[in-house]
């Protein structure tokens, strides 16, 4: 490719942020190709579900080329707000617009793995696009069935690359990064939502998950606000569905996807949330303190200092708070679908059991 070429493909104008899979077309991405440096004629796009998010809706879209020979993706995936009215003002009250932040912004800055963007837009805040790398043939984890411990192992190693870079970093303070949380807003939606959800789920809760909850919503700004000295970039939601396993040697071993719920914050909230959520009861008992031990050897290798393991330790037993806050927040937020449902009372039974285990209620 000459020079000038590649300057004119680097200041080409990217298209317009689409609303759903069914708009895009050939010249479409052709446009948001060349917008990204990449030389490539689009005569045909295949569009199909793919994923399971609660908040947007994907597809991966298999690509035609004028020239066969072209250095392009054979296909990509495509992120569009979703269909459904409540998901979509969810995504629209700010998770839209930080997700395509992330992308603009953060991805250079951590060495943890996510798809390529080529394109990343937001338009009005119930509007926005994403098309990424298609990570096929990795696998998306399993929420409701959990995982091995060796993919936990990679999982919280990748984790610790998004950690470890921005350590307490000044750059947590860019407008990019979205900001703290609000705890007294925080506060409210737990508040309101937190009765709607053991009244929803009243026959599938036990006991101790009801009490564990409720309490919980009623002391969540002490908990938000208790500084444990330590903050870095905190995915939110870092649990099997929005992780994607490699299935062969060409394949990243973990790569993490939906960047909605960003933001600084205390990291292990996303270690402890990993855990709690992902491997059953038992399993993480058992196994709980050398995955943690994992997790803070990576960290390290980072540059982290000054970071023990007991302090590691006790900032994750903190955070395993994070498992109730998403799964009620997520539950009531989002569409209701059997498969959420189903997938909400597995999170809320493990997470209930790793907050009595590690005893963390106690703790603020």
């Amino acid at each position: 490719m000459t020079k000038s070429l590649w300057l004119d493909l680097m200041t080409a104008t990217p298209p317009p942020v689409l609303d759903s899979a069914a708009d895009v077309t050939p010249e479409w991405i052709t446009q948001a190709f060349q917008a990204a440096g990449i030389d490539a004629t689009v005569t045909e796009v295949s569009v199909a579900p793919v994923g399971t998010g609660q908040m947007a809706d994907s597809s991966r879209i298999t690509l035609t080329y004028s020239d066969e020979s072209v250095d392009a993706p054979p296909s990509v995936v495509g992120k569009f707000p979703s269909t459904d009215p409540n998901s979509r003002s969810a995504g629209g009250s700010g998770g839209y617009a930080r997700e395509v932040g992330f992308y603009q912004e953060i991805t250079p800055m951590v060495e943890g793995r996510t798809p390529v963007s080529y394109y990343a837009q937001a338009g009005e805040p119930e509007e926005f696009t994403l098309i990424l790398e298609d990570m096929a043939p990795a696998e998306q984890g399993d929420q409701l069935g959990g995982c091995s411990i060796e993919h936990a192992e990679a999982a919280l190693v990748n984790l610790a690359g998004f950690h470890g870079p921005l350590w307490n970093s000044e750059f947590l303070n860019h407008p990019s990064m979205g900001g703290n949380s609000d705890g007294a807003l925080l506060a409210e939606f737990m508040a309101a939502f937190t009765p709607e959800f053991v009244t929803r789920y009243a026959d599938r809760l036990s006991d101790e998950d009801k009490e564990m909850a409720t309490e919980f919503a009623g002391r969540v700004i002490a908990w938000d606000q208790f500084d444990t000295g330590f903050n870095s970039i905190v995915h939110g939601d870092y649990r099997l569905d929005n992780l994607l396993f490699g299935t062969t040697d060409a394949c990243p071993p973990v790569t993490t996807v939906d960047w909605q719920t960003f933001r600084p914050g205390p990291p292990l909230r996303d270690t402890a949330y990993f855990l709690g959520s992902s491997l059953e009861p038992d399993v993480r008992a058992a196994h709980e303190a050398d995955l943690v031990r994992v997790y803070h050897e990576a960290l390290l290798s980072y540059g982290v200092t000054d970071y023990s393991f007991d302090q590691c330790w006790n900032d994750y037993r903190l955070g395993s708070l994070q498992g109730p806050l998403i799964t009620i927040l997520g539950s009531i937020g989002v569409k209701q679908t059997e498969r959420g449902d189903n997938m909400f009372m597995v999170m809320i039974r493990r997470a209930g059991e790793q907050v009595r285990h590690l005893d963390a209620l106690s703790l603020f």
